[in-house]
Formats: structure tokens, C-alpha cells, sequence
């Protein structure tokens, strides 16, 4: 950490203070409970606990009403901030509008900062106020830049799509990036934070932390700090449009505490418009359908909290998880009334919301989502396979299972897994899912003059990553098969790498009837072996039934446009087939065509242009920053879903239809709601029946982790000791569901049922995150040419249990008689071996002792004692028996005699 300003902190304090006391002067009387408002509770106190000044390199308060100069009012050496191409009408006397425009605009405003704000620093904190337009939210855009003209060495924040905070000594491709899971809203003014320090970047809007990251990156590292700004991008993206009351600068991470105290501050400058925030919060939230007995309400990007009066409906403590008991099937839906509290910065609004609970579902009624994709992170490995589920039957709002972590990965072939896509076979009921064999990050780059994207694509692998399952829940291990091989393994074709691979069942496919899936997926085609020359990707098919080697085969080309074409997906409806395209080469980025031809995968097919463009709006107008669409089918409605893939690390974005012939609009919903980063996958529908069982099997911890004891006899069978062990086990349902049984198997190796004792064993619970997740080399190693590769699980839920190992019954039986032999009495003794085992016997009586070393299983043996007098009186015999450590006791009374 460097060194702090050692000037006076006092006079900054009171310089800041000053500032913020005229401001709130206007708007604390206004902090009364009105129309359903809560008052800011700390809001008197606000200007008294200022800001922290520890630290504190610059501090710029836009609440001038003219110039081109805005002070530093932080005690450091650190001059003015310059305005760059202002006029005295863009100050409003609490803030400075930025104009937006084009960078080379001569009327687009920005804030040129000193250089060398952190120049040096290990650790800092930069924080500002500010209020973005619509335009902001896709447009590329930095809202503040530390560095220089030059994109490579930055540290800056973005509000484009979810807002995010970044530092990068290598431009885009080594961006670390600490990204919101939510948008922010147009028009309202947020706190937005970040703080580098102790090996990790952290963001905060309005005083929360929404994400953080790890980084060994820090603003010493920019070491050109030439052209510091506000509002301006190194690179030629649009300026900056909104408004900025504040922007200060520390040397210094600050804590969560002394970040929230920022934002509260500077909250009281437009007390007015977080009231009338929070309003529109609640004015906008639509009706709500509760479908689910367990459910997460809207909650407008952690803005909104629910309650309940109504004694059917309990929400949690958290605000927003609400349980109800929905009617019976086939019943009709029940209405009733929630109320839900907007709180825009410490200011709050209510409203009643009405709500429809609609009834139980059937086991086969059509319910709910499934969605594969994998995550697009520079500094981590996560090239892996995901999985999401719509929250209930809706299709605008996703829940990650497995706590966000994957639930497969590859040890195979590169070791990473992008694009996945998930299919269905109805004749044999198999879910499949088909990914590219590709890992980007920390993979193979090749050498020389062709690296990356160059070698990936020329010389990449053309094999696919294939998972089965008939429940969602529990997947097969790993298999792969090469879409440029025959079954006989002949190549077939000259092909890069294959990537991007869908399929779609087609009905009688095959000369008997029975149906196969068309598969597709983009490859750049080759003349020779050598892979060298020019050429382009094309989409290409085959067929299978199963996605194996041996039901394989090559079918040729599907798309040749003449340039770059990926990602097909492909839509069916009333009769015709939609595929959507990303084109490369032409300008058109993603596109739609429709065709009524059944052989729609020939190249022969006539096709129609729908839409061209598809999704460019997110991405500021550039159609080549989307691609890998999605698409699928809202349940029983004629309404149409294309997520698009925003690139390269926020992921999908909603597009929709109620028309497919007239193409995709941007989906418009506060309630849309779909985790960051959330990339290039595949969607099926679900029943009630699978959309259950997948919630019932994600499950956060067990309920009990030992579950007691099991006995079983000596020499019990692997399966009577597994029978004997508890066959499920309580586990924690995620997102508040409650808990749920879930089926345990166990692990017997350390059991050794030849000996009696008590064995520990662990059990494994049936869980979406028990599947092969990870895997690890020789000597730990996660290297895409590690040694010994081997899948594990890293977020399986275990149980543990006793074996006891008892030794068998023995069954030992015994009877005694007396008799005269010679004129002496005789006892005689006769015992049986009704048991399994061989026994050892002592046999005593009053008149001395007997021991027989062995008595097999179901045999019989006498034993005879002679009295010394007589008459005899009346006694008994007693035989214990022995097996190993097992022991038993009788006893066979005998009568009295006298002999003469």
C-alpha cells in the first residue's frame, strides 16, 4: 500500500462538508413520510459525517454554475479538472451534463483529470455519483479512465450493459473485470464504487458490493497515467452521456463501511430524484403469478422487497422468497394482494401489487426450462458445462444451479467445453448434451506466425464433447467422437476445428422410419491435409442417433454464403424451419431465413430472408458483437425467445417475437433477470415432473451429515451391506425450497465383512453438483497437456455411516440323560452344532470337564461323565461354545439315579 497525503486532513473535511451543507439545506425538510415514503434514516447526520479524507488524492464537486475549471478540494498537490468542450449551460448548479456524441465531436463533452492521480499506488478507491442516459446502457463506453490514450494499460468503469469495473495491462483480451449481476436504470442517479486492493478489484453501486474479483493487477502497473478522464474511452467509443455531481480518488482501499458513508453522502444531493426514483420503481412492477409453492418474487435489480398480510402467503426474511399452498390441480387460480417497497438510496416507496396463484401442476403438463451454457472468464478456468432453470414456468427469469459452479467438465482431448447445446431423443427418452472441444483460456495457442484464433480454427480439434442423461440430473462420463471421421475411422473431410455444434430430431429420418438428429456445427473446409491457404467457415451436418462414432455420418455442407458463417440454431413451427445464422464475412451479423422444405439441413434448400442484424441494438449497433443465438418456444403461447450472445464476456440478451416471419425485438422487461457472463448454450422445455425433480436435486448442504449405523452378519454380501445402509438422506433445497429426500450411494472399499468390527463408510447424495465437475494431472496440475488426467466432483454432497460387522449366531443345542453302567452312575451328555460355523466346545458338569476342539456345522457329538457315588442327585451340564470371538452358553439338565 502506498503512502497517504500527509497534508492536513482537517480543512478537506470542512471544505467537502461546506459543500454538502448547502446542498442539503433544500432537501432535508423534504425527507418526511409522504405518499408511502420513508425518509433516509441517516439523513440528517449526512452532513456531519461527510466523506472519509484519509487518502483522499482528489476530490472533484461538479457544483459549479460556469467555467471550465472544477477544483480539487482534496489537500493534495493534484491540480484542477479541466472541461473539455463544456459550455456554461451544461452546469445545473449540483452537476455537469456530459453530451455523449462521437469522440471526434467537438461539442462532446468530457472531464480531463491531472495525470499521475495513481501513479505508484498499490491499493485505491475511486468513486463517483453519477446519472447515465438510455443511450449508455448498450453503447460502448468508459464513465471514468485512468490512463492514458492507449487502450492496452487502463483502470475505468463502465455502466454499458450490467456496469463493471476493470483494470488491464493488456487491453481487451486481459481485462479483469468486477461486473454487476444487474443493469442499472436510465435517469437515476447511482453511487458507483471501486476499490483495488489485497489482490482483488471490488465494485459497489449505492454503498452494496455487487462483485468482486481476484488480480495480482494494480494501479501501479498503468504506468501511463498521461490522459486521465471522465466520460472519455482510450478507445473510439462514444463519449460518455449523463450527468456527474462528484468524483474523488483515494490511495487507499476504502472499507465497506467508509464506501457506504460515500454513498450516503452523496445521496443527499438528489434526495428529490431518489423519491421519485423509488416510486417509478413500484409504479412499473407488473402483477405477479405465483406458480410454485416456493418462489422468488421480482426484485427490480435488488431494489425491491416484498410482504405479506395475507395469511396464505409467508415471504422470507430476505425479502423476496415467497411459499404459498397452490390449489389443486385443476383448480381455479386464487388472487390476493403483496406489498412491495422500492428503496432507491435510503429512500423508499410502497404499493400494493396484485397477485394470482395459479394452481398445482400435473407430473407431464408442460412446466418450465432448462438452459446449458458455459461462462466466458479471462482469468479463471471456466470453460466448463453450466445449468440453469427458469424460475417456474417462466421464461424471463433463470435460476444457476450448483450454486453458479459448473456441474461437468472435460478432461479429454483440449480440456475445455465451449458452446454447449442440449438435445433430446424422444424414442429413446436420452437427453444429450454436445459442446466444442475448445479451452481458450490457459489452452493450446499454438506457435509461430499462427496462434489462437489462427490455430484453433485451422488446426483445432474437430471432435465433440458428448454427456448423456434421462433425467437432467445425473449425467454419464465424458465421451467424444470426430465429425471428420466414418465409423471405420476414415477421414472424411478436411476440416478445422469444430465448434458451435446444435442438432434438431427429425422424425422418420431414417429408410425405416425411425428418427435421427440432423446435426450442425461450423468449420473452416480445407483442400489438403496441410490446413493452409485461404478459406472460411462454413456450417456443415451429419447424422446420428446417439451422437457415438458408430452411428455417425458425415453429411456434407448445410451454409456456404462464400465468408464466415457460425452458429446456426435452428427453429420449427406450423410447418416451417427458421435457422438463424451469424454471418461473419458480409455486414448481415446474426440473420434469419425460413424455408417450408422437410430436407431443410441440404444445401439445396431454398431459403427466405426474415431479418438481418438480429441483437446489434445490444451491442451498440455493431451486429458483429453478437452471436451464438438461442432460441425456443414460450409454452403453449405463440411467443418466441432468441437470446443472443453479447461478446465477449456479458452473454445473453433477450429478444422476442409473437411472429417468427417478422422477425426479433428486443425484449423490454424490468423483470428479466439472468446471471453475468452467461454465454452460448442451448434450451429445452421441461415438465412439472423434471422441472421438480431438477429443483429437488440442487441442493445446498445436507440436513444431517452422519446418519447412524448398520448392522449386518459376518460375511455379509457388498449388496446386503449397502441394503442394510440408509438408502436416502435430508438434503437443503437452494434458493430457500425447503428440503427434499435425495437417494445416497456408497462407497463399501474400506469394509471388510470377514472380520466382526466397525467399519466408517461415506455415502455420495444423488445431486446436480455430485456430476464430474472438475478434474486435476499428476502433481495437482490443471495444464491442458497435464499427465493423468482425472475427473472429480468438487461440490458433491457427502454423508457418512457405521458398518458393524457382528459375528453370526452361534446355535448350539444340548441334552443330558443319567443312566447305570456297571453298577456307577453315568451322565451323558449329547450337543448338537445347529449353526453355520465350526465351534469349539467346553462341556462341564459336576462331576469334572470335557473340551472338544472342532464341531462342524450340523453335526452331533456325546460326552459321558462317570459319578464316583450313588445314588446321583439331580444337576445339569453346561457346554460353551466358541467361533472366532463369537461365544454361547446351555445348559441340559439331567435327572437323579441310584445304581446298584
Amino acid at each position: 500500500m502506498t503512502e497517504h497525503s500527509t497534508v492536513h486532513a482537517a480543512p478537506a473535511t470542512r471544505s467537502v462538508r461546506r459543500r454538502m451543507r448547502t446542498i442539503l439545506g433544500a432537501v432535508t425538510g423534504a425527507a418526511l413520510l409522504v405518499g408511502g415514503l420513508v425518509p433516509l434514516a441517516a439523513a440528517p447526520a449526512a452532513a456531519e459525517t461527510a466523506v472519509p479524507a484519509a487518502g483522499l488524492r482528489a476530490e472533484y464537486v461538479f457544483d459549479e454554475t460556469s467555467g471550465a475549471s472544477v477544483p480539487n478540494s482534496a489537500p493534495t498537490t493534484l491540480g484542477a479538472a479541466s472541461v473539455v468542450n463544456g459550455t456554461d449551460a451544461l452546469w445545473t448548479g449540483s452537476s455537469l451534463v456530459f453530451t455523449g456524441g462521437a469522440k471526434t465531436s467537438p461539442t462532446a463533452s468530457w472531464v480531463r483529470l491531472p495525470n499521475d492521480v495513481l501513479a505508484g499506488a498499490r491499493s485505491a478507491t475511486v468513486t463517483i455519483e453519477t446519472k447515465l442516459d438510455a443511450s449508455m446502457k448498450n453503447n460502448w463506453n468508459f464513465l471514468w479512465n485512468i490512463g492514458s490514450d492507449s487502450p492496452t494499460r487502463s483502470y475505468f468503469s463502465s455502466v454499458r450493459d450490467n456496469p463493471r469495473t476493470v483494470i488491464t495491462t493488456n487491453g481487451g483480451g486481459g481485462e479483469v473485470n468486477a461486473r454487476s449481476g444487474s443493469a442499472l436504470a436510465a435517469d437515476r442517479w447511482y453511487s458507483l464504487t471501486s476499490v483495488i486492493d489485497g489482490g482483488r478489484i471490488t465494485f459497489y453501486v449505492d454503498g452494496e458490493q455487487v462483485a468482486s474479483t481476484p488480480t495480482a493487477l494494480t494501479p501501479a502497473d498503468i504506468t501511463d497515467q498521461s490522459l486521465n478522464a471522465i466520460g472519455r474511452a482510450p478507445y473510439p467509443d462514444p463519449m460518455y452521456k449523463g450527468e456527474v455531481s462528484t468524483f474523488r480518488v483515494y490511495d487507499r482501499a476504502l472499507s465497506a463501511t467508509e464506501v457506504a458513508s460515500v454513498s450516503t453522502a452523496d445521496a443527499s444531493l438528489h434526495a428529490d430524484a431518489h423519491r421519485s426514483a423509488a416510486q417509478g420503481v413500484v409504479d412499473g412492477l407488473s402483477a405477479v403469478t405465483i406458480d410454485e409453492t416456493t418462489t422468488t418474487l421480482p426484485t427490480a435489480g435488488g431494489r425491491v422487497t416484498w410482504s405479506s398480510t395475507d395469511a396464505g402467503i409467508t415471504v422470507a426474511g430476505d425479502g423476496k422468497t415467497v411459499t404459498t399452498t397452490l390449489p389443486a390441480v385443476g383448480a381455479q387460480p386464487r388472487s390476493a394482494t403483496l406489498t412491495a417497497t422500492a428503496t432507491v438510496r435510503g429512500v423508499s416507496a410502497t404499493r400494493a401489487v396484485p397477485v394470482t396463484i395459479e394452481p398445482a401442476r400435473a407430473a407431464d403438463d408442460a412446466f418450465g426450462y432448462a438452459m446449458v451454457h458455459f461462462i466466458e472468464d479471462a482469468n479463471g478456468y471456466a470453460e466448463k458445462i453450466y445449468l440453469d432453470v427458469s424460475r417456474g414456468d417462466d421464461p424471463e427469469a433463470w435460476d444457476p444451479l450448483n450454486g453458479g459452479k459448473p456441474i461437468l467438465a472435460s478432461q479429454l482431448g483440449t480440456t475445455g467445453v465451449r458452446d454447449p447445446y442440449l438435445t433430446y431423443n424422444p424414442e429413446t427418452k436420452t437427453y444429450y448434451i454436445i459442446a466444442t472441444d475448445l479451452r481458450v483460456f490457459g489452452g493450446d495457442r499454438g506457435m509461430g506466425s499462427c496462434t489462437e484464433w489462427c490455430y484453433w480454427s485451422s488446426q483445432g480439434s474437430t471432435k465433440l464433447n458428448v454427456w448423456e442423461s434421462t433425467d437432467l440430473v445425473t449425467w454419464s462420463d465424458l465421451r467424444q467422437f470426430d465429425v471428420a471421421q466414418s465409423p471405420a475411422g476414415a477421414k472424411v473431410a478436411e476440416l478445422g476445428m469444430a465448434w458451435a455444434p446444435e442438432a434438431t430430431w427429425v422424425p422418420g429420418y431414417n429408410a425405416d422410419g425411425s428418427g435421427a438428429f440432423v446435426l450442425y456445427w461450423s468449420s473452416t473446409v480445407y483442400g489438403s491435409s496441410a490446413h493452409t491457404g485461404s478459406t472460411y467457415s462454413r456450417v456443415l451436418w451429419g447424422a446420428t442417433t446417439d451422437f457415438t462414432q458408430q452411428t455417425y455420418r458425415y453429411g456434407g455442407t448445410m451454409i456456404d454464403t462464400g465468408g464466415n458463417a457460425i452458429d446456426t440454431t435452428v427453429i420449427q413451427n406450423d410447418g416451417k424451419t427458421y435457422r438463424v445464422t451469424k454471418d461473419n464475412a458480409f455486414g448481415r451479423g446474426i440473420y434469419m431465413e425460413s424455408t417450408t422444405a422437410t430436407d431443410w439441413w441440404k444445401p439445396t434448400t431454398a431459403w427466405t430472408t426474415v431479418q438481418e442484424r438480429i441483437g446489434a441494438n445490444y451491442a451498440g449497433g455493431n451486429a458483429g458483437g453478437v452471436e451464438g443465438p438461442a432460441g425456443f418456444q414460450r409454452h403453449g403461447e405463440d411467443e418466441w425467445y432468441l437470446y443472443v450472445d453479447v461478446i465477449p464476456s456479458i452473454g445473453y440478451r433477450p429478444m422476442q417475437t409473437t411472429n417468427l416471419d417478422a422477425g426479433f425485438t428486443p425484449l423490454v422487461s424490468d423483470t428479466f433477470s439472468m446471471a453475468p457472463s452467461t454465454k452460448h448454450g442451448g434450451i429445452v422445455p421441461l415438465t412439472f415432473g423434471q422441472y421438480d425433480g431438477i429443483r429437488k436435486a440442487d441442493a445446498a448442504a445436507v440436513v444431517a451429515t452422519d446418519l447412524g449405523d448398520a448392522t449386518v452378519t459376518q460375511g455379509a454380501t457388498a449388496a446386503s451391506i449397502t441394503a442394510a445402509l440408509p438408502r436416502e438422506a435430508q438434503v437443503t433445497l437452494a434458493y430457500g425450497r425447503g428440503t427434499a429426500a435425495q437417494p445416497v450411494t456408497w462407497k463399501l472399499d474400506g469394509v471388510d465383512a470377514t472380520r466382526p468390527g466397525t467399519y466408517p463408510v461415506t455415502g455420495t447424495v444423488r445431486t446436480i453438483g455430485a456430476n464430474l465437475n472438475q478434474w486435476v494431472g499428476a502433481g495437482g496440475s490443471t495444464a491442458y497437456n497435464a499427465a493423468d488426467r482425472r475427473l472429480f466432483s468438487s461440490t458433491a454432497l457427502t454423508v457418512t455411516a457405521d458398518v458393524v460387522v457382528t459375528a453370526p449366531a452361534l446355535t448350539v443345542t444340548a441334552a443330558a440323560e443319567t443312566r447305570c453302567v456297571a453298577g456307577k452312575p453315568v451322565i451323558a451328555a449329547r450337543i448338537t452344532n445347529g449353526g453355520t460355523e465350526t465351534v469349539a466346545l467346553t462341556v462341564a458338569s459336576p462331576h469334572g470337564s470335557k473340551t472338544i476342539a472342532s464341531l462342524a456345522a450340523g453335526k452331533t457329538t456325546s460326552v459321558t461323565f462317570t459319578a464316583r457315588t450313588t445314588p446321583l442327585a439331580a444337576g445339569e451340564v453346561t457346554v460353551t461354545a466358541k467361533a472366532g470371538s463369537a461365544t454361547t452358553t446351555v445348559t441340559a439338565p439331567y435327572a437323579a439315579i441310584t445304581c446298584r
